[in-house]
């Protein structure tokens, strides 16, 4: 009997006690890669232990266990001696600032941030590897393209009066544009300055580079011989709002000389990067063929 007695007991006896996670809530939306943000969470069950360790973690779902990321781990305090101790009641706090990430944390908290739109992730929370619960936030914000040149040849690039060249170019955005653009190309003096507005090449909407295969332009026989420039502007038209509206130009030096000392090689000009946007630029795409030195080129490209 009195061993009946003792195995009753032990089966009654909480072996298995241990503090899980009740509830966890994270803030609905993530914004600033600099701010501190704060999740709430509430503890139940029972402990013979004095601590328990909680740990905090960026996931992709509400309880993966593989794949997320560490944020934070923490003890807290149960109770002293025998018998069976409890967690703190009531809602519980945490603090985060994403500059004191440990580094796998903070590497895919950054990535997440420069995303080009919010992405959702959960905040998850355990207890010495028990349950795990996680909630639902939005990370990051919406970014806006941002068009730049990255490379470009105009081949040759000494030429003679009625002469043709050709140029080529990529032109980069990491975010998308929502809506096609057009980058406009303008015989310009050798200072940038634009003479006039040769035409356009289109761009689609999207991310990523747009290549623009060697496209050639012919000059009159009447242009006068000097050193000019090929200035190139991304969404000339001003018609996709961007990040960055001050490295949308570019240009290719172009010499045209006489007959008499015009190259027989083919030389090239690599494009300038991010040269600045002149002002005459917007005038002269709007009234195409303003300008006498307009009759000096001749584009062979559809606008």
């Amino acid at each position: 009997m009195a061993a009946v007695l003792a195995v009753s007991l032990f089966a009654a006896r909480p072996a298995s006690a241990q503090v899980h996670i009740n509830t966890i809530t994270a803030p609905n939306t993530i914004t600033d890669p600099l701010a501190p943000f704060t999740i709430t969470y509430t503890l139940f069950g029972s402990s013979y232990m004095a601590s328990a360790n909680v740990s905090f973690y960026l996931a992709t779902t509400s309880t993966q266990s593989s794949g997320r990321v560490l944020l934070a781990s923490s003890q807290i305090y149960l109770g002293s001696g025998s018998g069976l101790h409890y967690p703190p009641s009531g809602p519980q706090t945490r603090q985060f600032y994403p500059a004191s990430f440990q580094a796998a944390a903070r590497s895919q908290f950054n990535a997440i941030m420069a995303a080009c739109q919010p992405q959702t992730w959960y905040i998850q929370a355990e207890v010495d590897y028990t349950n795990t619960r996680g909630d639902d936030t939005l990370i990051g914000t919406y970014k806006q393209p941002d068009f730049y040149f990255t490379a470009g040849t105009l081949s040759p690039s000494t030429i003679q009066p009625g002469g043709t060249t050709s140029f080529s170019f990529d032109l980069y955005t990491r975010c998308p544009a929502a809506s096609p653009s057009t980058v406009g190309v303008f015989l310009a003096d050798a200072n940038q300055q634009p003479l006039s507005y040769i035409g356009g090449i289109s761009i689609g909407a999207g991310a990523g580079t747009f290549s623009l295969p060697p496209t050639s332009i012919t000059f009159s026989p009447s242009i006068p011989p000097g050193p000019y420039s090929l200035v190139l502007i991304a969404d000339v038209n001003e018609g996709i709002a961007e990040s960055n509206e001050d490295n949308n130009g570019g240009a290719f030096a172009l010499d045209i000389v006489p007959y008499a000392m015009a190259a027989f090689d083919r030389d090239e000009s690599p494009l300038t990067l991010e040269v600045p946007i002149p002002t005459e630029a917007a005038s002269m795409r709007n009234a195409p063929g303003g300008n006498l030195a307009d009759n000096y080129v001749q584009k062979s490209w559809a606008d």
